[in-house]
């Protein structure tokens, strides 16, 4: 055997040694999702499912890493027929391992054998099941999506994490309030610029188009130049966000209240109460809260303010049908922060106290409504502790 011969030996037995004791799990799969070979490692990490490693059963390595599992990273694409059509390595993901597997979690990356192989090569490392680290739920995996949660606060979080930070606070995060206000339109570069900054004059579209460029870049920060934004429309002369990407908070609570009061209409009272529970747990805070006068907020402020309040008078009397009256009191307690100046709700908060036996509770809440009354619209309450007092 001559020498090029034996360094070819040398070399394929290495690359079998290379493979066999890489310190990480790896798979050759194929585009079906069957396990064509494995190292040692893969075998480790997949403790009781390794046996089935050598079976050739299609699917498998989909079943192990959770391809089209609802509500897992993977939901809606197959791992292996994603990297099969591309040539560049798809981007790491964690993906939790079915019981019986050595390791609670792994991070894959997959990727094609070489270009036109119809072979994947997946490589896995150990993770954990709370691992809180970025791409838990991979931007790739389920396409572009942006949740920003406008109730209290405003947060922004991409599909690889949050997003937000001081720029909120500045004319591209001014801009992206705007756009959540106005969120079931498209709206006009004028009236944006009229809108949030007046004192610009002449100037105020160019601005406009500056700031829209700024807010695509801090929302999509690896957006190439020219490529169109995933988030923000430009449809003519407006700019509109792209609500088929973009989950708002806001949207969400709307919905649980109207599924929920429609459910109290058909005195589905569990239903009604689970739907408006949901709801409340939503609203943090007041439509973008950190925006108290700005005069283009406050007309959807009060409208989703007044949602809320009619979500918690309809969950109170679901609360006491059932007998829970700390649950009861809760929701008055947040129904008075949404409507401080509404004296019957008091009255009801003050006599559910007293039928819980919190009359300390009840005189105090009783005192400083009187005081409250009086020094704002100089008026006393319309009713006694006596008059709320339950007869034995």
């Amino acid at each position: 055997m001559g020498a090029g011969a034996s360094s070819r030996v040398d070399r394929a037995v290495l690359g079998l040694e290379v493979f066999e004791h890489y310190p990480y799990g790896i798979l050759l799969v194929d585009r079906h999702g069957t396990v064509l070979a494995h190292n040692a490692k893969a075998a480790e990490m997949l403790g009781d499912r390794a046996s089935e490693l050598d079976v050739g059963r299609q699917r498998l390595a989909c079943d192990l890493v959770g391809c089209g599992v609802k509500g897992g990273p993977l939901e809606g694409i197959c791992l292996f027929e994603r990297a099969a059509s591309l040539d560049d390595p798809l981007p790491e993901v964690r993906v939790d391992l079915p019981a019986g597997a050595g390791a609670p979690a792994v991070w894959v990356t997959a990727a094609r054998l070489r270009p036109g192989s119809p072979h994947v090569i997946l490589e896995l490392r150990p993770g954990a099941v709370n691992d809180r680290r970025k791409r838990t739920e991979p931007h790739w995996t389920s396409g572009p999506s942006l949740r920003i949660a406008a109730l209290g606060r405003t947060k922004v979080d991409s599909a690889e994490g949050d997003i937000g930070g001081r720029w909120l606070e500045n004319r591209p995060g001014q801009l992206l309030k705007f756009l959540i206000a106005e969120r079931h339109r498209s709206v006009y570069g004028d009236e944006i610029a009229e809108k949030l900054w007046p004192d610009v004059g002449r100037g105020g579209l160019q601005s406009v188009r500056y700031y829209v460029h700024e807010l695509r870049d801090r929302l999509e920060p690896g957006r190439r130049a020219h490529d169109p934004s995933s988030f923000l429309l430009h449809l003519g002369a407006g700019y509109q966000l792209d609500r088929r990407h973009v989950q708002i908070d806001a949207d969400e609570f709307e919905r649980l209240v109207d599924s929920g009061l429609a459910c109290a209409r058909r005195d589905d009272h569990e239903r009604a109460c689970e739907q408006l529970s949901a709801a409340m747990a939503l609203y943090r805070g007041d439509f973008l809260a950190e925006e108290p006068y700005a005069d283009w907020a406050q007309a959807e402020r009060d409208r989703l303010r007044a949602l809320g309040a009619e979500a918690l008078r309809v969950l109170t009397p679901l609360h006491e049908r059932h007998g829970n009256l700390p649950a009861a009191s809760a929701t008055l307690e947040r129904l008075i922060e949404l409507e401080p100046f509404d004296v019957d709700v008091h009255r009801e908060l003050i006599a559910l106290a007293l039928r819980r036996g919190r009359r300390t509770e009840a005189v105090r809440r009783y005192s400083s409504l009187r005081q409250r009354m009086l020094t704002t619209f100089g008026e006393d309450v319309a009713f006694t502790l006596a008059d709320l007092t339950p007869v034995d």
